[in-house]
């Protein structure tokens, strides 16, 4: 297809998610960006997170490290990125970062029950020492199962939250079904009861101590419960993607693109709960066409989508190219899908 076919004013727009364990949405987003500029066409890219793995990619602004406990205690050097605002300035923290499951990709069993989320509360307090006047953190994809616990006690006794803090999420559970993703993090089914005991102790101290009942706040138990701990403190929970979409003006750039392609590393039932590619569906027009691009996907949850959203295409490189190239050739599979699809998809919307 020439570039001259399609309208000189013809933009497309890349939202890119993260390929876990492949590529950042950053390293993506890239790949999308030089394929549909050899296309000929305007293209404009913003990297995309849920308030996972990749947070702070998805903001501009100056980055500052900071030394906080990993999930076991152990120093490690977390990155803040300090973002200006309407209001002065705001830190932009990824709990992923500090306590994140890559800090422990293989726990033992017991490794697994005690990580903790206290880096989270050290960080909130050293980003507060540099002046900021709110702290946004990005609550998921974390080791921890301890309800936020850990975090909270850091912040209680230093006063409680030294700025106003917001969490975003990305997924909506309420504070105990943190538990249904504790054996992701490496707890045995059979520990899942004492899981079940550390959630109803934390709630009950957050009741006891705050007057909340943090079971009752959707997306409280993300990130191991550390959004419910961060509202029993006085924070306000919110989604992740959304966060992200009204930082970066994501709903204005959205209206001047006559496509949208947007993606993940595996599309399933758990991204319907809210995640990127959902959290950028529901804000583009039903008349441009959204193109999926993701490693690979659940036939329930690709069907539940294409239902809701009838103007989206989803593409899985897996099905395309095989698992081995899906996941050792993403950056050429991405290349290739966006070459042959977005002269196909643009020449359907405007025939």
């Amino acid at each position: 297809m020439k570039p001259e076919t399609f309208p000189s004013t013809s933009v497309v727009l890349s939202a890119m998610d993260k390929f876990r364990g492949t590529a950042t949405a950053r390293e993506i987003g890239g790949v999308v960006e030089a394929a549909v500029a050899s296309l000929g066409l305007l293209v404009d890219v913003q990297s995309m997170s849920d308030g996972g793995e990749g947070f702070l990619d998805a903001f501009d602004g100056e980055l500052v490290l900071v030394e906080a406990p990993g999930p076991l205690l152990e120093p490690v050097i977390a990155r803040v990125k300090i973002v200006p605002s309407s209001s002065g300035s705001t830190a932009v923290i990824e709990a992923s970062d500090l306590v994140g499951r890559d800090r422990l990709p293989a726990p033992s069993p017991q490794q697994a029950l005690t990580a903790s989320s206290e880096g989270v509360g050290v960080v909130i307090l050293a980003a507060a020492r540099l002046g900021i006047d709110a702290a946004l953190v990005g609550c998921g994809g974390t080791a921890t199962s301890d309800g936020g616990l850990g975090c909270y006690r850091i912040l209680a006794a230093a006063g409680g939250l030294p700025v106003t803090v917001t969490a975003a999420t990305d997924i909506t559970a309420h504070f105990l079904g943190a538990r249904r993703y504790a054996r992701q993090k490496g707890v045995r089914a059979s520990d899942l009861g004492l899981v079940d005991e550390r959630l109803a102790a934390a709630r009950a101290t957050y009741l006891a101590e705050r007057g909340l009942d943090v079971e009752g706040i959707e997306r409280s138990g993300a990130a191991g419960g550390i959004p419910g701990a961060l509202a029993a403190l006085g924070a306000v929970v919110v989604s992740g993607v959304d966060a992200v979409a009204r930082s970066v003006n994501l709903a204005p750039r959205l209206a001047r693109s006559s496509l949208v392609i947007t993606g993940e590393g595996r599309f399933d039932a758990g991204s319907l709960e809210g995640k990127v590619v959902v959290g950028v569906a529901r804000l583009v027009d039903p008349l441009v066409p959204l193109l999926v691009v993701c490693g690979s996907f659940n036939d329930a949850a690709a069907r539940s989508f294409r239902r809701q959203y009838t103007n989206a295409r989803i593409v899985s490189l897996e099905d395309r190219f095989g698992l081995d190239r899906a996941l050792n050739e993403v950056r050429e599979c991405v290349d290739t899908v966006v070459r042959e699809e977005v002269p196909r998809v643009l020449r359907s919307s405007l025939a």
